[in-house]
C-alpha cells in the first residue's frame, strides 16, 4: 500500500467522489496490501463517556517496552484500531435490538468525528518518541465502520432533499458507508497527523450473516478505490470466517475467545490454532481488567503466549484485544506481577519469549485419515434425509454433512441439524460393504454427545454397529468394525450437553 501523506488523501477523498475509475486503476494489488499489513495492532475504544480520556503519554508504553535493567527498547505496536460500538446514551452501532438502541445519521456522525482527539495525542506521542530517535516509522491507523443493520428503518437523511435511508435497502447501506468514509477521510486529511498513517477501516460486526455479504463486498470496493485496507475481527464462531477474502478482506484476526470464561475448554487454543492456519488469517490476543487479580485469567493469558509461540501466531500479523486499558495499568503498575506480564507481551511481540516448562501442553487438534473411497460422499448419489422434519432443521442444509467440507462451519451453519429424539439417514445408490464409520461432531465450545449409529441392508430391520449412548463424545468419533454389508445407515442422537434437543453434525464419512 502506497504512504499516505495529508496531501494525498485529501486527494484521494476529492477523486474518489469525482473520478472513481482513476483511483481505481491508481489501486495497489490486494497481494501488495497484504505484504505490507501492520504487525501487531492494538485495539484502542474511544468515544463514549465510559472510555478513557486518552492523553500522549498514555500511549508510550504501547508504543515501545524499555527494560529498567538494562535500558534496551523493544518497539510493541505498530498500528491501532480506534474503535467503539455505542454511544453514551446506548446506542449500538452494532448489535442492535430494539429502536432505542438503533443509531441514527446524527450518531454515525458523531462517530466519524470522534476520533479526533485520541488521534491527536497519540501522534503527539509518537512525535515524543520521533524526537528521541527511539522509533523511526509513522503509525498505523484504522478506523471502525459501523454495521448498517437491515433493522433500521429510519436512519434519517444525508442529502438536501430530506430524503430519508431505510437499511433494508442496500443500496441505503452503501450510500450511508459511502458518507460516512467520505466523512472519516476529510476529517484525517484536515488534521495535522505528521506521525500517523491511516491504513483503512475496520468491519464493527463481528459475524457477516448472509444478508450483510454483498454489502461487505461492496465496502471493500470502496475501500479499495481508496487505496486503504479493509480488516475484520470475528468472535470464534463466526459465519463466513473462512469466506474473508472472498468478502474483500485484505486481512481478518481470529478470535479464540478462550481468556474470559474458558470457552471451548483445553482444545479451544489448539482448535484456534488449526482454524487460523485453514483459513490464512491471524489471531487475536485477549485480556482484560481480570488479568490484574485473577490467577486464573493470568493463566489463561499465559496459555495464549504458550500457544503463540508454538503456533508461530506472532510470526504473522497479530490483532491485541485489552478492553479499554489493561496494557497501560500492566505496565503503568507497582506490583511485580503485572509488570511480569507486561514484559512477557512485549518479549513476544519481539519473538523473544519462551513459554515456562511447567506449563501443561497446548494440544494439537488432528484430523483423522481419510484415505479411501467416502462412500458417504454426495458425489457419490448418497441422499440423506432426516427424521422428524421441519422447517427449522431443513435451513441447516442436510448435505454439509456429506459434501467433504471439515472447515467451513460456523455457530450457525455449515453442519446438518436433527432434533432428539430423532436420526440422520443416509441411504447408498446400493448395498456396500463399509468397515468404518467417522464423523465429525460439532465442536467449536466444549459440548459433547450420546448416540448410536445402526446399519440395514432393506431399510426395515436395524443392527447396532456403534453404542456411544454413555460417555461424553466431542469432536472426530472413529470406529471400526469388522466388514458388513449396509444399504441404509442412520445416526440416532440421544443426548446434547448443553440441554439442546440439537444433534450437530458437520461431516459423516463411510468407508
Amino acid at each position: 500500500m502506497k504512504k499516505l501523506t495529508l496531501i494525498s488523501i485529501a486527494t484521494l477523498t476529492t477523486l474518489y467522489y469525482l473520478s472513481p475509475i482513476i483511483l481505481a486503476e491508481e489501486n495497489n494489488s490486494i497481494e501488495n496490501s497484504f505484504r505490507k499489513l501492520p504487525k501487531n495492532i492494538c485495539l484502542i475504544y474511544n468515544g463514549s463517556t465510559s472510555r478513557r480520556q486518552w492523553k500522549a503519554n498514555d500511549f508510550i508504553p504501547y508504543l515501545i517496552y524499555q527494560d529498567q535493567q538494562t535500558g534496551d527498547i523493544l518497539p510493541l505496536f505498530d498500528a491501532f484500531l480506534l474503535i467503539e460500538y455505542r454511544t453514551s446514551e446506548g446506542k449500538l452501532f452494532w448489535g442492535a435490538t430494539n429502536e432505542k438502541e438503533f443509531p441514527d445519521v446524527h450518531d454515525w456522525e458523531w462517530l466519524a468525528s470522534v476520533w479526533n482527539n485520541c488521534l491527536n495525542e497519540l501522534n503527539q506521542a509518537v512525535k515524543i518518541l520521533h524526537d528521541k530517535n527511539t522509533i523511526e516509522k509513522d503509525i498505523g491507523i484504522i478506523i471502525t465502520i459501523p454495521e448498517p443493520s437491515i433493522n433500521i428503518h429510519n436512519f434519517g437523511s444525508i442529502s438536501t432533499d430530506n430524503t430519508n435511508l431505510n437499511f433494508q435497502n442496500e443500496a441505503d447501506r452503501i450510500t450511508a458507508i459511502r458518507w460516512y468514509i467520505k466523512k472519516v477521510l476529510a476529517e484525517f486529511s484536515s488534521a495535522p497527523y505528521s506521525h500517523l498513517k491511516l491504513l483503512g477501516f475496520y468491519w464493527l460486526g463481528e459475524s457477516i450473516p448472509p444478508t450483510m455479504e454483498n454489502t461487505v463486498k461492496q465496502t471493500a470496493e470502496i475501500i479499495h478505490q481508496a487505496n486503504l485496507q479493509f480488516y475484520w475481527i470475528p468472535y470464534f464462531t463466526a459465519h463466513n470466517v473462512w469466506a474473508w477474502k472472498n468478502l474483500g478482506f485484505d486481512f481478518i484476526y481470529y478470535q479464540p475467545n478462550y481468556f474470559f470464561n474458558g470457552e471451548g475448554g483445553d482444545t479451544r487454543l489448539g482448535l484456534t490454532a488449526y482454524r487460523i492456519e485453514q483459513f490464512n488469517c491471524g489471531v487475536e490476543m485477549e485480556l482484560d481488567n481480570r488479568i490484574l487479580d485473577s490467577e486464573l485469567h493470568q493463566f489463561r493469558f499465559l496459555r495464549y503466549l504458550q500457544a503463540g509461540t508454538q503456533f508461530k501466531w506472532n510470526q504473522k500479523p497479530m490483532a491485541w484485544y485489552q478492553a479499554n486499558d489493561t496494557i497501560l495499568k500492566l505496565a503503568t503498575s507497582p506490583d511485580k506481577k503485572h509488570q511480569q506480564i507486561y514484559r512477557n507481551i512485549a518479549k513476544f511481540i519481539a519473538q523473544k519469549y519462551q513459554p515456562s516448562d511447567d506449563l501443561p501442553a497446548i494440544s494439537i487438534y488432528t484430523i483423522p485419515p481419510r484415505n479411501g473411497l467416502n462412500l458417504a460422499h454426495r458425489n457419490n448419489g448418497t441422499i440423506i434425509t432426516i427424521e422428524p422434519t421441519s422447517n427449522f432443521y431443513l435451513s441447516f442444509n442436510l448435505e454439509h454433512a456429506i459434501d467433504g467440507d471439515i472447515d467451513c462451519y460456523s455457530g450457525t451453519s455449515g453442519f446438518a441439524c436433527c432434533g432428539i429424539p430423532g436420526e440422520i439417514r443416509i441411504q447408498f445408490t446400493d448395498t456396500l460393504t463399509i468397515s468404518r464409520v467417522q464423523m465429525l461432531l460439532y465442536n467449536l465450545d466444549e459440548r459433547y454427545y450420546q448416540y448410536r449409529v445402526e446399519t440395514s441392508e432393506d431399510g426395515n430391520i436395524w443392527k447396532t454397529i456403534i453404542d456411544k449412548t454413555q460417555g461424553e463424545h466431542r469432536g472426530w468419533q472413529i470406529d471400526t468394525f469388522p466388514p458388513l454389508p449396509v444399504r441404509y445407515l442412520r445416526v440416532i442422537p440421544l443426548f446434547n450437553s448443553t440441554g439442546q434437543n440439537l444433534f450437530q453434525l458437520v461431516e459423516l464419512e463411510v468407508y
